[in-house]
């Protein structure tokens, strides 16, 4: 029961957070376990709800008797807690979330002694705790007195550190947890983990973490049970806002090797950094990784700008230009063809914001007077239609927006101060809409229903009686109105942005014919590129080309239908 409704939850929450959900390689998820799923973490406590989301074939059973390994503190709050224990979450205790701030400060670091001023080192440290200093870590090797300690820095500091705070992060036992995942797994259960360690909002993954690694070796190695892999891109498209975008994408999962497990039992660092290594490729294979979100957005340009103007992909198809583009960024970041590109398509990109269209708008801008004027007649016609239907719930859901709005930035900027990986505390802000919007989204709707409610009081004009049915009434269908109303939003958002590409079309035509001018341009360029470079980041290019521009292929190709047919016995 508890579980079901966990799932009614996810599937409630990432409909109505998400415009659109797309799933690539479900075919791909085993019938049976044991399984490891393992996935990338930008989107805090959202990561978690999506897979549960993923409903259909054997995933929904699977998931049945899987758990989500969760940190420690997230399991002690109100409906996070309540939600992971429901799904059977085990909690995970890390150092950080521990971390005590340490007495008095560290005056210098010489190799591997710490001096320290006023510090306690005897009382607050023990070895193998980790010291924590200007965002460095050491770990502790000896405690000599209370001012004086050794560390083990490797010889190497990043820079000086001379009178600062510190922070003291204690060694945790975490066989309990390990021996519990291990016989899940042995029961043949699905086990999803983030191996990151934590959520965050950078364009490329954070190092990997060796849990997940003690994870699938251990229980191969305790239980003599091969435990299958399997890696899970989730791909968000500005995840943070509301009604956005996300591909999910399952890679093909495989099995820890025999040779994997014969030499953890010889030498378990080399083991679980091979099987790490391992880990990260695959978990690149089903994301996109870019440098910065600079470079991330030029990719999403390039992809459009690479495909013909009225050419339409699958999802899978889609995801797979994308990621071909982003792994060509990095392999040949330093020709001089891609730098020149890039540069090209960062500046359209810049003259797409300041002029505030998108590419596909500038894609289909065309002079065509009577076209144009019924384009535009038609989709101010809808926008109308619709913000005739959403104002109301604008209106009555503008205190809620304020509320999430004050609520959210604050705990962003909370995440972001006490993080060193996040670059400004996105990943967390549709996690904590979600959350407030748990406890107001009631609140608002009982506090409406008495407000009209008195209202029919006040005005008088109908039966007691009636005043409760109507009361009743308004109580059940606000939560369904304001439903339709997110709906109807979309469509607004969709009609009104057609409108403002059409009229600044012929406010500024010479422009925009500038702008469309470069952009043929810089798309034969794009192109040209692609067939010369495409072997230096596909191996057999050609075959495996995700769209082809073979003129011949796009025709009929009537001798070849037959052959098919014939095959199938027409």
């Amino acid at each position: 029961m508890a579980y079901t409704t966990a799932r009614l939850f996810s599937t409630v929450v990432t409909q109505t957070f998400f415009r659109d959900i797309q799933v690539i390689g479900q075919e791909n998820i085993p019938k049976d376990g044991p399984l490891l799923l393992f996935g990338n973490h930008n989107n805090q406590f959202i990561d978690p709800l999506v897979l549960l989301f993923i409903k259909e074939s054997s995933l929904f059973q699977i998931f049945q008797e899987k758990f989500i390994s969760l940190q420690l503190q997230n399991m002690k709050r109100p409906i996070i807690g309540h939600l992971g224990k429901a799904l059977g979450g085990i909690p995970v205790e890390r150092p950080q979330d521990l971390a005590k701030r340490g007495f008095g400060t560290i005056q210098r670091i010489d190799g591997n002694m710490v001096y320290g001023l006023r510090t306690e080192f005897k009382s607050q440290c023990k070895v193998n705790d980790i010291l924590v200093a200007n965002e460095q870590e050491f770990q502790i090797v000896e405690i000599i007195n209370d001012t004086q300690l050794k560390i083990n820095n490797n010889g190497q500091i990043d820079s000086p550190i001379r009178n600062l705070q510190y922070k003291i992060q204690p060694k945790i036992d975490q066989s309990n947890m390990f021996e519990q995942v291990w016989i899940e797994l042995s029961k043949g259960a699905c086990i999803g983990i983030f191996p990151e360690g934590g959520s965050h909002d950078q364009t490329r993954l954070l190092p990997l973490k060796p849990g997940i690694c003690i994870m699938a070796l251990g229980a191969s190695q305790k239980f003599n049970t091969k435990v299958k892999l399997q890696p899970v891109g989730l791909n968000y498209f500005k995840g943070h806002k509301f009604r956005s975008k996300v591909i999910i994408e399952f890679g093909v999962p495989y099995e820890v090797s025999q040779e994997l497990i014969d030499l953890y039992a010889k030498n378990k660092r080399e083991a679980i950094s091979n099987l790490l290594y391992e880990i990260e490729s695959q978990l690149k294979t089903v994301t996109i990784q870019a440098p910065t979100y600079s470079d991330l957005s030029a990719v999403m340009i390039v992809r459009s700008l690479y495909l013909p103007d009225k050419a339409r992909l699958s999802a899978q198809d889609n995801l797979e230009l994308v990621k071909r583009f982003s792994s060509a960024f990095y392999k040949l970041e330093n020709h001089p063809e891609v730098k020149e590109v890039v540069s090209q398509v960062k500046m359209y990109n810049y003259k797409l914001k300041a002029l505030g269209v998108y590419d596909y708008q500038v894609m289909r801008m065309e002079k065509n007077t009577f076209k144009d004027i019924y384009k535009i007649a038609f989709n101010l016609f809808m926008a109308l239609l619709s913000l005739s239907f959403a104002l109301p719930g604008y209106i009555m859901t503008i205190p809620i927006s304020l509320l999430l709005n004050t609520y959210t930035e604050r705990e962003r900027q909370k995440a972001l101060a006490n993080s060193k990986v996040k670059l400004s505390g996105k990943d967390v802000i549709a996690s904590y809409k979600i959350l407030a919007s748990i406890m107001i989204v009631p609140a608002a709707i009982a506090i409406y229903t008495i407000l009209f409610h008195y209202a029919l009081k006040k005005w008088n004009f109908i039966s007691k009686e009636k005043q409760l049915k109507l009361t009743l009434i308004f109580f059940l269908l606000w939560p369904l109105y304001i439903t339709a109303m997110i709906r109807s939003n979309d469509g607004l958002i969709r009609h009104s942005r057609k409108v403002k590409s059409q009229i600044l079309f012929y406010l500024y035509q010479s422009k925009y014919r500038k702008l469309k001018r470069s952009r043929e341009q810089l798309q034969d360029r794009i192109r040209k590129m692609v067939d010369m470079l495409g072997e230096n980041v596909v191996a057999d290019f050609k075959k495996k080309r995700v769209f082809s521009f073979d003129a011949k292929k796009d025709n009929l190709d009537i001798d070849n239908v037959f052959c098919s047919l014939e095959e199938l016995g027409i």
